[in-house]
């Protein structure tokens, strides 16, 4: 029996957890981080993936997706989007409610390579549909179901989510927030909220603690960051000093080159780079994380930096630093995080990226999926094609 289920040898090894950024082998052991060498002998693994030339870096860790396939209507599969493209760890952004959870769990988390936790939504239908908000009739916001749904399933669920909008919400978005805060109160959850009416910026964030992210942090509306003077509403400033997170959140309506670009011009920069990918995004403008992170690069965020906003901020911000989002060898006497490991071609040259608005920016770098490896299995985007 060989020392190494598999080793990754000869990539640029970027991890913002230790500050690394430079070519070594990595060996995965038992489905662990094992090893992180200049040289580890290949006699010594069962498999080896040739990194030579790319770019590996720890599974990356998406915050905000939508995998509950077949049944939300924002539903994709999780294998061929996710962990086929260097996403090991995804969060579901409240597909599912205290109704729907169940199956959520039963047909795609515990079947799925990816490793997927949920935030679960405060309606009990979670996100079924895009004709009917999920929070017009106040019924759907049961409280007590959903700390329940929470509590009976901690491994899984780890947070809740809201969705704000008068399409969403109706006209009584301020209480479905407060219903959805006493939710993230009762289980000591983090609250994510998508921002919008009928609330003020201020009211909405007035409900939000340190803890809590605020997705599509970019998005171009009257609930985003910037104010009529194109500058950052103090609001929101206010709220990140008391440890509200920003993120991301791309997906097809909610990121504007414009907005980003204001916002890191003024030293307001996201705390976290999700893709909030589903099916209406996954073929353009979004495609995949990978996607997402490279429009950072593009925006002028140092390369270090957005790998670090795709894999250790998450990680952290969910309490889960030890275990994902880094490739560090365990101590003695203590479990190495998971064998996460993302390889991938930094590509050169002239690319186009398009944000929501149908906006599209050249730029020159693009992070490209090679392979991932999760554990004892190696994935590919051709491996799990469909």
């Amino acid at each position: 029996m060989k020392k190494y289920d598999i080793i990754v040898k000869g990539g640029t090894v970027v991890d913002p957890s230790q500050g690394l950024h430079e070519v070594r082998d990595v060996g995965i052991g038992d489905g662990r981080i094992a090893a992180l060498e200049k040289d580890l002998p290949t006699d010594e693994a069962e498999t080896v993936v040739d990194a030579s030339g790319n770019i590996v870096t720890p599974g990356l860790v998406d915050l905000h997706v939508h995998v509950y396939w077949g049944v939300a209507h924002l539903g994709i599969e999780p294998d061929p989007n996710c962990v086929a493209k260097g996403a090991t760890t995804v969060f579901d952004a409240g597909s599912s409610g205290a109704q729907t959870f169940p199956g959520f769990k039963k047909y795609v988390i515990d079947v799925s390579a990816t490793r997927i936790k949920a935030f679960l939504h405060v309606s009990m239908q979670g996100q079924l549909s895009n004709v009917v908000g999920e929070l017009l009739d106040l019924q759907w916001a049961d409280v007590n179901r959903a700390i329940k749904m929470c509590e009976d399933n901690k491994a899984d669920i780890v947070g809740v989510k809201i969705r704000l909008g008068n399409n969403l919400v109706g006209e009584h978005g301020l209480e479905c927030l407060k219903r959805a805060r006493a939710v993230a109160d009762a289980t000591g959850l983090p609250l994510m909220v998508h921002p919008g009416g009928p609330m003020t910026t201020s009211d909405m964030l007035n409900e939000m603690k340190s803890g809590d992210i605020m997705t599509h942090c970019y998005h171009r509306g009257p609930s985003g960051i910037l104010g009529e003077d194109g500058k950052i509403r103090p609001e929101f400033r206010k709220a990140v000093q008391r440890g509200v997170l920003m993120d991301v959140g791309h997906g097809a309506g909610s990121f504007s080159f414009e907005v980003a670009k204001a916002g890191l011009a003024q030293d307001f920069p996201p705390g976290t780079i999700s893709s909030d990918l589903h099916f209406y995004n996954i073929h353009g403008p979004v495609y995949d994380l990978a996607t997402t992170a490279s429009k950072f690069l593009l925006l002028g965020m140092p390369f270090d930096e957005v790998i670090a906003k795709v894999t250790t901020v998450p990680a952290k911000t969910m309490g889960m630093e030890d275990e994902i989002g880094t490739l560090k060898v365990g101590l003695a006497g203590t479990p190495a995080p998971t064998g996460d490991v993302a390889v991938f071609d930094l590509q050169e040259g002239d690319f186009e990226f398009t944000d929501v608005l149908k906006v599209t920016l050249i730029g020159h770098q693009k992070l490209v999926p090679v392979a991932t490896v999760k554990g004892k299995n190696i994935y590919t985007t051709s491996s799990l094609a469909y």
